[in-house]
């Protein structure tokens, strides 16, 4: 029986945590005038930029109060010994916070925030407020230049420095927020390949993985696909009823099933839901366990596909969606064929924007006017509609005959045209060094319909071109792909700098034409 403790599911552990650490300074000048409105001002500043930061949804780690109540001066507000310090690091790091703002909101000796950055590794924002009134400018400069001047970790040397307008407005700061935090539920997450990697032999499929448990990712776990064909064996005698739950959902909820009685029968489709419900129960084993899960592979080929006879579409078809036959639940970005890095860009995605799953799949189709991503098997039903509601997006969805493996149905469906932004990216690697790519586009309308061959039953998105065939084939890093509706560019540019690797936009001629250069 393990002895790890128990966690309550809906806590979500495998959820991003959108965590910030917050602490302000101040002179530590005794001599000096104006010292209670000066902490006032701090004050001020120091609760409002919490209250914004709370109605943008992050939570606020905040030691400042119980720290001046300690202190012998609770008249000054702002921090500026090191005694005071100690405190602030212990909290951050229980909480394990995604970085820390360090407010400069008037004059502060550089000294203490430093002491701050040196003992809490996480990315560094310094603010102040363009206040003509108070030297904060005057603060963050002197600070931002002692952080250079000494650069004693990468996060100091590599700090970020906002400006506030004085109405408070935090928006030039959200972008590094949200991308701080991505890289946090990546470094405190755990990926799980079921059947390792890579699949058919694609080398680039597979990574170095004793140093991204270093680098990015606390660990990444792998299971033989045995242990989910056991699962799903058993689900299959002793858990009928959730198999024809299941497949009444899909039916309720007007998801097209094709039986051809050879590639897809009742039998063979209940043996893919088996497949599904068995990861399920895996991942919630987990979760139990307090281990955070943020994201799965399944390598399909040729053990599930052909020795086992079933291909597992199902379970990149809804593990990542927010809904099932038992109702709500978590979103699992989901990848196929032992995908380290398509499954870390994800997962990175979905830390960005927690209410939508990412989409995953090949790179099938690039001409003038658009790319297709049309993943084997399956991809979210999310992508079905562009919507969270299975009585939306089902009904636009079809299984029918896979075009390999032994048996089983593909979960496809064409992703309808929007007006939206939506962002494709990737990390790939090139000869050890990590690379972020990405681009901008729209999802448009296909023209290919009954000419398509090969993987006709597939899931597939059209992306709007915005360089030439030429250019994309020449620089992409992967036949793999990950997209996600909204522009996610600067997030992705923070990340980047976060991770310090660097970027090429893949919808950028110039961008491509300058990395081509280098490599």
């Amino acid at each position: 029986m393990s002895s790890k403790k128990k966690v309550n599911l809906k806590e979500r552990i495998d959820e991003p945590k959108y965590r910030i650490g917050i602490l302000s300074f101040t002179d530590p000048r005794s001599e000096v005038k104006l010292v209670k409105e000066r902490e006032d001002y701090i004050k001020k500043c120091h609760d409002e930029l919490i209250s914004i930061l709370e109605s943008n949804g992050y939570t606020v780690i905040n030691p400042q109060p119980s720290i001046i109540e300690k202190s012998d001066t609770k008249e000054i507000f702002g921090i500026n010994n090191h005694k005071q310090i100690k405190e602030a690091v212990i909290e951050f790091t229980k909480q394990q916070v995604s970085a820390i703002l360090i407010g400069c909101f008037a004059w502060n000796e550089p000294n203490i925030p430093l002491e701050l950055a040196k003992q809490v590794d996480v990315p560094i924002g310094l603010v102040t407020k363009n206040n003509p009134l108070w030297p904060g400018v005057t603060a963050i400069t002197s600070t931002g230049a002692t952080f250079w001047e000494l650069s004693n970790t990468y996060y100091i040397k590599n700090h970020e420095r906002f400006v506030l307008p004085m109405n408070g407005n935090v928006e030039s700061m959200l972008p590094w927020l949200k991308a701080t935090c991505a890289v946090n539920h990546l470094r405190y997450g755990k990926l799980l390949l079921w059947g390792g990697t890579p699949a058919l032999n694609m080398e680039h499929l597979n990574d170095d993985i004793p140093f991204l448990k270093r680098f990015l990712i606390e660990d990444i776990i792998t299971q033989d696909q045995y242990l989910l064909v056991k699962n799903a064996e058993d689900i299959l005698v002793n858990e009928k009823k959730s198999i024809d739950a299941f497949k009444q959902w899909l039916l309720d909820n007007k998801c097209t099933i094709k039986y051809d009685n050879v590639m897809v029968s009742k039998e063979i489709l209940d043996k893919q839901i088996a497949l599904y419900l068995a990861a399920k129960k895996i991942l919630n084993s987990f979760h139990q366990d307090g281990e955070r899960i943020i994201g799965t592979s399944i390598k399909c080929q040729p053990e599930l596909s052909v020795d086992y006879g079933i291909t597992p579409c199902l379970l990149p078809a809804f593990l990542p969606f927010g809904f099932d036959h038992e109702g709500p639940k978590p979103i699992v970005p989901t990848v196929c064929e032992g995908d380290i890095k398509g499954l870390l860009t994800s997962s990175l995605l979905y830390a960005l924007n927690n209410e939508i799953p990412p989409l995953f799949g090949d790179l099938k189709i690039v001409n003038d006017d658009y790319f297709v991503i049309a993943n084997c098997g399956a991809a979210s039903a999310y992508y079905g509609e562009l919507s969270n509601k299975p009585e939306k997006t089902l009904p636009n969805c079809t299984i029918a005959a896979q075009c390999q493996g032994v048996a089983g149905g593909a979960f496809g469906y064409r992703t309808p045209t929007t007006d939206e932004e939506i962002t494709y990216a990737r990390l790939i690697r090139l000869d050890t060094n990590y690379i972020m790519q990405y681009g901008t586009g729209k999802i448009v309308t296909m023209k290919e319909k009954q000419k398509m061959g090969w993987g006709i039953t597939w899931p597939h998105t059209a992306v709007k071109m915005n360089v030439s065939v030429e250019s994309l084939v020449k620089a992409i890093g992967t036949n793999h792909l990950s997209l996600m509706p909204g522009n996610y560019t600067e997030e992705l540019k923070h990340v980047s700098k976060i991770l310090g690797i660097s970027t090429v936009q893949l919808d950028n001629e110039n961008s491509i034409q300058s990395f081509l250069d280098i490599y």
